[in-house]
Formats: structure tokens, C-alpha cells, sequence
């Protein structure tokens, strides 16, 4: 039995890695990437039910340039047995798609997972083009899965919101989308790492596979999202000009509702006043 996994290379989701502070833009040659945390629970699936089921071979594909290849090697470190890459620079999820129909064609299939969505692009449509070019059944957003290859039929569990499951049944081959409540991947052992960057990845031209077509839609933006307001201490305005500046001046250290002491006086004294706050606030 063959699992296909698709998965894609994105930018480091967990803290901004690349952005220029002068300019606010994204720097590609200085972005931190991972693979996809969809992409990953869908690879971890497809490595448990070769565990469970035996004779299956676990084929990581995706389309893009030499950066994919990242997410190719950590799929593979996870325990993949095979790297594909599509050379293809293309961003319309429906020519994605259809160059990953292609390939696929070729390299045959049983069970195809895909992550239900990427946490770049925000899409979530490859799954479903891909799965309506090739005319199979698809299951979006499963959080449970099972297999009876006997009758070649599965049966899945899908997250519908607010503690609501729906249990499906389908024929394979199959096309699942993986939620993150699926399973939780592992993490790829060094030796398998080390494994991986020695590891020959198929590199298949795929610029042939689009054809003539043309993408449905086209990214006109993309912005940044406005910085929050920072809180600012407000002094009471109650005070005298000279308090308020006193009081901006030395930090402020209270809402606009409790003004901050200010002291004065010798070292000792105010030494003796901090013990005393620190007693009374019993801090110490």
C-alpha cells in the first residue's frame, strides 16, 4: 500500500524571524522555515499505519523550489521512506493542485493525506482540488482515523466545533485533510536527520504538468498586521504641573488612580523606607 503525504515549507510561525524594523517587510534569505504543523501530524499518521498495517511505503511530495526541500528532509527524518519534489514555483492553489494530480498519477497511491491547512496562506483548498482532480472521496479535518484494508474502506472521525464529531465512511482510495487533534508527531531522531541530508530527493520538472491553465485567483497584498498601542502612564490630573512632571520625569510607577511615592533623603533613610514597605506589603 502507498501513502502519499503532501506537505509544504513554511516560515517560522512561533516568532518573527526575517522582518526589517526599518521597513516592516519580510527578508526570504533571512526566514527561519519549518514544516508545516498540519503537514506534520499528517506525516505521523502516515507513519503510524504503516506501524499498524505493515506492508506500506510513506512518500513525502511537495511542489515548490529548493527551499521545500527542508520540509522534505524533516518529513523523511520522522520516518518517510521517500522525498519528492516538484520543481514548481507556482502559488494558485488550484494549479498546485493540479500539478500534485499528476505526479501522483505517476507514482500511484492508496491513501493521500495532506494537512487541512497551511499556516502561512491560510488556505485550505489544496486538499479538496487535489482531491476533486484525481475523483476521489474526500475527508476534511479528521481528528480519528481507522483502516479495514480487507474491504478497503476506512472510517473517520471529523471535528464540526463545540464538542461535535461526525463519523464517516469511505472506499479507498481516499484523500484525508489532518486536524491538529489527530495525534501528536514525534520528534525525528538524530540519526534519522543525519540520514536525511544524505538521502537522494526525487526532483521532478513539473512546469509541463499546469499546462495552458490559468489560476482562479491571484494575490493582489500582503500587509503586515498593525502594531497594538502601547499604555502609557497618564499622571492624575489633579496634581500640580510641577507633580505631573516630577512624576514623568521619575517613571511615573502607578495608574493615573495612584500616584507613585517619590522620595527624598539620605541613603539610609530611604533604605530604611524600602525595608519598611517590603515588611508592611509582606514581600519579605
Amino acid at each position: 500500500m502507498k501513502i502519499v503525504v503532501c506537505v509544504k515549507q513554511i516560515g517560522y510561525i512561533y516568532d518573527p524571524t526575517a522582518i526589517d524594523l526599518a521597513t516592516g517587510e519580510i527578508d526570504p534569505e533571512k526566514m527561519v522555515s519549518m514544516l508545516n504543523p498540519y503537514d506534520e501530524v499528517a506525516v505521523e499518521e502516515a507513519i503510524r499505519i504503516r506501524e499498524s498495517e505493515g506492508d506500506c511505503e510513506v512518500i513525502a511530495i511537495s511542489a515548490g523550489g529548493a527551499e521545500a526541500e527542508n520540509a522534505l528532509k524533516y518529513a523523511f527524518a520522522m520516518g518517510a521512506d521517500r522525498m519528492i519534489r516538484l520543481n514548481y514555483d507556482g502559488t494558485d492553489p488550484s494549479l498546485i493542485s493540479q500539478v500534485l494530480a499528476k505526479a501522483i498519477e505517476k507514482i500511484g497511491y492508496d491513501i493521500i493525506l495532506c494537512g487541512k491547512k497551511s499556516m502561512d496562506s491560510n488556505g485550505g483548498q489544496v486538499g479538496s482540488f487535489l482531491a476533486e482532480k484525481l475523483h476521489i472521496p474526500q475527508v476534511s479535518g479528521i481528528v480519528k482515523l481507522k483502516l479495514f484494508l480487507n474491504e478497503k474502506k476506512a472510517a473517520a472521525e471529523r471535528y464540526l466545533g463545540k464538542g461535535d464529531r461526525e463519523e464517516i465512511e469511505c472506499d479507498l482510495p481516499v484523500l484525508f485533510t489532518t486536524e491538529m487533534a489527530l495525534n501528536d508527531p514525534r520528534y525525528p531522531a538524530l540519526a534519522r536527520r543525519l540520514l536525511a541530508e544524505k538521502t537522494n530527493i526525487e526532483i521532478l520538472d513539473a512546469a509541463s504538468f499546469a499546462g495552458n491553465a490559468e489560476g482562479l485567483t491571484n494575490v493582489l497584498k500582503f500587509s503586515q498586521p498593525r502594531p497594538k498601542t502601547r499604555k502609557t502612564f497618564a499622571p492624575d490630573s489633579n496634581l500640580s504641573a510641577t507633580d505631573r512632571l516630577k512624576l514623568m520625569m521619575t517613571g511615573g510607577g502607578g495608574s493615573s488612580k495612584e500616584a507613585s511615592d517619590v522620595l527624598d533623603g539620605s541613603s539610609d533613610e530611604l533604605a530604611d523606607h524600602i525595608l519598611k514597605y517590603l515588611i508592611r506589603e509582606k514581600i519579605i
